[in-house]
């Protein structure tokens, strides 16, 4: 192991910053619970890792009550502006949605999403969890990883007038050391802090927002913001064997998952080399990714029950589309993305994620409030009657999801989550498969060399997981990369014994920090 895992016997946390795990922990220690913690968390994440998340992206998350032995789904995802469709762009000539512009940007969940879980189970002051994000937006250290995202996406941010002041100073964007400040966002999360939901949907930092992304030709208004409300619910779940895998149902992505552990194991992988695994689940990968782009929507909109999704008939029909020849047309999108896990003192659990979707996402900031705001509406498709098609108030398909399992007495056997965008199912059937099926630890299988399918006839192979010749010799387009690469950055907590081990990827800067 490259990252050792930590262990505890009260409680875990497990987030992709320090700064963010620690306000987590902090919570917990203050006698919180995991909805307290995961407000510290999230609001910090949003400061600390503005590449992957913040006040202007969405928020999904599986809820483990210990008390009541139940699993519980929160659904923090944003819709379109209601004066915005498919059919008026359509008329203006798009035939698609763009990936980067105002037309792009959904209202904000998450927020809301932090909002309600606290309301329905936070013990602590709402106003007391927002301190250490504000602090971090006073200022905080650029690490490696920020640094090199901010020089990526460098030409995309410097365009934005917002973005700019935030990431460059003396017209270089900030490197690894500099310390990144975000005065506005501050202000705006004292705002939150003090006045709630409504401190950010509605009164000026909603004005603000509205009038920047009008000034941009979005059609969105100070309504659009007022009506978000996020949605409670239940997981959709997949027998495996004495397990039971937990997942988030549409618009989030976790069916997709499901269906591709549902179809590896029909098949005798454990018996298999490395390489022809690799094969068999970058095959599973296409058949399933056909099938989200066919069904994958807001919930409202999607024409078939996840039970039908995963009925056996059903698993039965896309196994004999194995393996997949030709390749599939399909063009992956990869995204970034922040998931985190947590047990507070009582045994209560999360996995959460949240995200602005594309690295920085649409990489429009308002300058007056510090929001970044996502680009998810560019998954929304133009298609007339398509379950995904762009309507007034609709939630997009969303590449969000992550994994709860229960052992066969119904209790917590660990959770997990990871990076990845349209890679998500693939990466969490590798993580599981490891886990589950090869006998590995969490913390093991989440450092375990993985091999993406990209779309078309591409794959990407970290060193170590295949051999890349066969691969070629098949017709595969691979691209090999040195270990630990980018394949997802990955973070659990499972059940050991009486203790929880906590458990972060060596791909990024996630922390696990004990109780």
């Amino acid at each position: 192991m490259f990252k050792m895992p930590a262990w505890s016997v009260k409680g875990m946390v497990v987030a992709e910053h320090p700064l963010a795990a620690l306000a987590g922990r902090d919570a917990l220690k203050q006698g919180g619970n995991f909805a307290d913690a995961t407000v510290a968390i999230g609001a910090t994440l949003s400061v600390v890792t503005p590449h992957l998340c913040g006040l202007g992206g969405d928020f999904f998350a599986l809820i483990w009550l210990a008390d009541e032995r139940k699993v519980m789904f929160l659904n923090g995802s944003g819709h379109a502006p209601q004066n915005l469709s498919a059919a008026e762009l359509r008329r203006s000539g798009l035939r698609q949605m763009p990936t980067y512009s105002a037309l792009t940007v959904t209202v904000p969940g998450l927020v809301d999403a932090l909002w309600q879980l606290h309301q329905r189970f936070g013990k602590l002051p709402w106003s007391s969890l927002w301190k250490p994000a504000i602090v971090a937006a006073e200022g905080f250290a650029v690490s490696f990883k920020l640094a090199n995202a901010i020089a990526a996406n460098a030409d995309r941010l410097a365009s934005d007038e917002g973005a700019s002041q935030i990431f460059f100073r003396d017209g270089k964007p900030l490197a690894a050391g500099k310390i990144l400040l975000q005065p506005a966002l501050a202000q705006t999360m004292e705002r939150v802090a003090k006045g709630g939901r409504d401190g950010f949907y509605t009164g000026e930092v909603a004005q603000a927002m509205t009038a920047h992304l009008q000034s941009l030709g979005s059609p969105i208004t100070v309504d659009d913001f007022f009506a978000q409300k996020s949605d409670w619910g239940e997981p959709i779940s997949l027998r495996y064997g004495d397990l039971t895998l937990l997942e988030m149902p549409p618009n989030a992505q976790g069916i997709t998952t499901l269906q591709s552990m549902a179809l590896l194991k029909n098949f005798p992988f454990t018996k298999m080399s490395e390489t022809e695994l690799t094969a068999l689940l970058c095959s599973i990968a296409q058949v399933t990714a056909q099938e989200r782009e066919a069904y994958l929507a807001d919930p409202r909109f999607v024409p078939q029950p996840p039970e039908a999704l995963l009925h056996p008939d059903r698993i039965a029909a896309l196994q004999k589309r194995l393996p997949v020849h030709p390749y599939s047309p399909l063009r992956l999108t990869r995204g970034d993305t922040t998931n985190f896990c947590l047990v507070d003192r009582d045994g209560n659990a999360i996995s959460a994620i949240q995200s602005v979707f594309h690295g920085f996402g649409s990489g429009i900031v308002e300058p007056k409030t510090g929001i970044l705001f996502q680009n998810r509406g560019s998954n929304f498709v133009l298609t007339e009657g398509h379950p995904n098609e762009l309507l007034p108030r609709k939630r997009p398909r969303h590449t969000l999801s992550a994994v709860m399992v229960l052992d066969g007495d119904g209790n917590v056997k660990g959770m997990l989550g990871t990076s990845g965008g349209d890679y998500r199912p693939l990466i969490q059937t590798w993580l599981l498969m490891r886990w589950l099926d090869e006998g590995m630890a969490l913390q093991e299988a989440i450092e375990a060399p993985r091999g993406l399918w990209l779309g078309e006839d591409r794959v990407l192979m970290e060193q170590g997981v295949a051999d890349p010749t066969i691969f070629q010799q098949s017709g595969w387009q691979t691209q090999v990369i040195p270990y630990p690469g980018g394949t997802g950055v990955a973070h659990g907590i499972e059940r050991v014994g009486e203790s929880w081990c906590g458990c972060a990827d060596v791909r990024g800067d996630g922390v696990a920090l004990p109780l």
